[in-house]
């Protein structure tokens, strides 16, 4: 099963996750702060805080939950945009 091995912050707002079968994902969650609300309460931040991970998601302390598998999907939904 795919999970979360690591999560930092590489820059103001982008990510690098880890994944337990050696890939690595970078990140970018401005546009996902720009269309959710939930995001939004991370854009008092200068800097994005690093995240936690449980292997199945990302979240920050009193904060939002990105689960792989939504990032997976937004990875999809940017791949179709870019064709």
């Amino acid at each position: 099963m795919l999970e979360i091995i690591r999560a930092d912050v590489v820059d103001d707002w982008t990510l690098d996750i880890e994944l337990n079968n050696g890939h690595l994902i970078l990140f970018d969650i401005r546009r996902l702060m720009e269309t959710d609300p939930t995001y939004g309460n991370l854009k008092k931040f200068q800097v994005l805080p690093r995240p936690s991970t449980d292997g199945q998601s990302i979240y920050w302390r009193d904060g939002p939950r990105l689960a792989l598998g939504e990032i997976m999907t937004l990875l999809n939904q940017q791949d179709d945009k870019i064709i």
